[in-house]
């Protein structure tokens, strides 16, 4: 009986033992690190930027039909590549012409009867463009000008601050879908710019 006991006491001596060792080697072992992926280029980074903007058009025109019907009466798929693929250079009637923080500016003006989706993207879209210095997003130069970026970022923060100060009824960004994916679509755009260690706006 005693001889059984002594056997299963060194088995199990023996097992905690190896679960040591076990641990011991674990631990010891180097953890590899996955690299990270390389940095993306200014052309890259506003190619992001732009597909952000053409889905937040889409969905806009989608769950908005009447704003859409203010500029065409198109599908939001069809109006969508009109405004990003077309020869308009980004340069439309229906919004004044304006470009940048003047066409952005028209979302929140009650007098404005126009389309507010499209002021709101084809806004932006220029806005970022511009920032990266450029006339439109497919001739982008492969520098950054950071002083232009970190603007940039101060820029979209106060088009997100506007988003949540509005609360103006019957406007476009009074409704809750609306705010919430325009607040996707900045934050994922913002997201972009502070990864590649530009200024963040304070």
């Amino acid at each position: 009986m005693r001889l059984k006991q002594q056997r299963l006491i060194w088995r199990l001596f023996g097992v905690v033992w190896l679960v040591f060792v076990t641990i011991n080697t674990a631990q010891a072992r180097p953890v590899k690190q996955s690299p990270l992926p390389p940095p993306l280029t200014t052309k890259q980074e506003m190619s992001a930027h732009t597909d952000d903007l053409r889905t937040l058009m889409q969905q806009l025109y989608t769950e908005y039909p009447d704003e859409l019907a203010k500029s065409t009466q198109v599908g939001p798929r069809e109006m969508t590549e009109w405004v990003f693929d077309g020869k308009a250079n980004w340069k439309f009637e229906g919004i004044r012409r304006l470009q940048g923080t003047a066409a952005i500016s028209l979302v929140f003006d009650p007098a404005f009867t126009g389309d507010h989706i499209m002021a709101l993207v084809v806004g932006l879209e220029t806005l970022l463009f511009t920032a990266y210095g450029s006339q439109n997003e497919f001739e982008i130069p492969p520098e950054r000008d950071r002083p232009r970026l970190a603007k940039l970022q101060c820029q979209l923060r106060s088009v997100q601050s506007r988003l949540q100060a509005n609360t103006q009824a019957g406007m476009l960004l009074s409704q809750s879908f609306a705010r919430q994916q325009v607040d996707q679509a900045l934050s994922s755009v913002l997201q972009r710019l502070q990864a590649q260690h530009l200024a963040i706006c304070s």
